[in-house]
Parts: structure tokens; C-alpha cells; sequence
């Protein structure tokens, strides 16, 4: 029998279960206490507390390896107080405020094909954890 070297294409639970864990793992490193609700159907993923306050996160996973941005969909986040993207291209969280827009956020990973520098935000611009 030959060996298989094909991929398993994965579930988006599967996908969403590994993006919280990265979450989960760049909040335990940064010091915070990371707490998982028991029941997730609120749209609330993780709870991080500082030891003074208590912030609810909703992680969004993608699948945008070739691309040069990666746009964040804001609807439904209105529960969650700061939404958490784990970047996978550049294997780093970026952190955004739930109330930060209405829509969506594009989130800028490498440069535009079309050179585009106006207006663009950067991934740098989301590393740190919105208290």
C-alpha cells in the first residue's frame, strides 16, 4: 500500500476550536488569566482577566493564507467586548475593540498588489490586548 501524504480538509469547528486555543495560548503568555465558558452560545469564547477586570472574547478564525489582508466580519460580536483573529501567515493575534466598527475590519498582512498605502491598518496596529 503507498503512503498517503494528502491533507485532511478540516471542519470549521475544527478550525475554530484550533484558532481559540492560539487565543487562549498568546493571553496565557502575556500573563492574563484565561477562563472558557462552559456552555458557548452567546458568541463569547474565552473570558481574560487581568486580576482587576474581566473582558469577554469572541475568537474569528480564516482561511486566507495567499492574501494580503484578512477582512474581520463585526456583525454578531456585539456580545463580546474585544474579538481576537489569530493571523495564521504571520502566526500572531491581533486584538480588536467589538465596538470598533459596525461592519467589518481588513486587517493588512503584507503589501497591497495594487501598492495601496492610504487608510490600509496593519496587523502591528492590533497586537495588544484592548482593556
Amino acid at each position: 500500500m503507498l503512503p498517503c501524504f494528502c491533507v485532511m480538509r478540516m471542519s470549521s469547528i475544527r478550525k475554530g476550536s484550533i484558532g481559540e486555543m492560539k487565543v487562549t495560548i498568546d493571553l496565557l503568555l502575556r500573563g492574563y488569566n484565561v477562563y472558557t465558558p462552559v456552555v458557548d452560545d452567546k458568541g463569547i469564547d474565552l473570558i481574560v482577566s487581568n486580576g482587576d477586570l474581566f473582558r469577554k472574547v469572541q475568537c474569528k478564525s480564516h482561511s486566507n493564507y495567499f492574501s494580503t489582508s484578512v477582512e474581520v466580519n463585526m456583525r454578531g460580536c456585539d456580545r463580546a467586548d474585544v474579538v481576537a483573529v489569530p493571523i495564521k501567515p504571520i502566526n500572531r493575534v491581533c486584538y480588536i475593540e467589538s465596538g470598533a466598527s459596525d461592519r467589518a475590519v481588513n486587517i493588512a498582512i503584507a503589501e497591497s498588489i495594487s501598492g495601496q498605502k492610504l487608510k490600509r491598518r496593519w496587523w502591528e496596529d492590533y497586537l495588544e490586548f484592548p482593556w
